[in-house]
């Protein structure tokens, strides 16, 4: 297994197949509360690979090349993001930003298979 110096917990990620879009729902934690909530679970930083607000500012969690831990089941096959807010209550800002960033994954990383959103 690849590990990195830095933090040898995380594992480079060998396959990326899925972007598992993510909802936060009506708590709308912020970036230092889902970190937070991901550090008291044991993580050495946050699982999700991107966060984006409300507002479509698009946040780093962790490196988008390691296994993540988001969805234990996909973890190795996929890149978690994390929409702060409802699926159907998402601002224009925020759409765009996904939007943006869902085209960027594809080009970089072409094997991926589908987008999945999760409530």
């Amino acid at each position: 297994m690849n590990r990195d110096i830095n933090f040898p917990n995380l594992i480079t990620r060998q396959e990326t197949r899925f972007v598992l879009v993510h909802y936060t729902g009506e708590d709308s934690p912020t970036y230092e509360q889902i970190k937070e909530s991901h550090l008291l679970e044991g993580e050495p930083e946050i699982g999700f690979h991107f966060i984006i607000t409300p507002q479509g500012k698009t946040l780093m969690g962790r490196h988008v090349s390691k296994i993540g831990s988001h969805y234990p089941e996909l973890d190795k096959s996929s890149i978690g993001v994390c929409m702060i807010g409802y699926r159907d209550e998402m601002s224009d800002e925020q759409s765009i930003a996904l939007t943006l960033l869902l085209e960027n994954l594809k080009s970089d990383y072409p094997s991926l298979e589908t987008v999945k959103y999760l409530y």
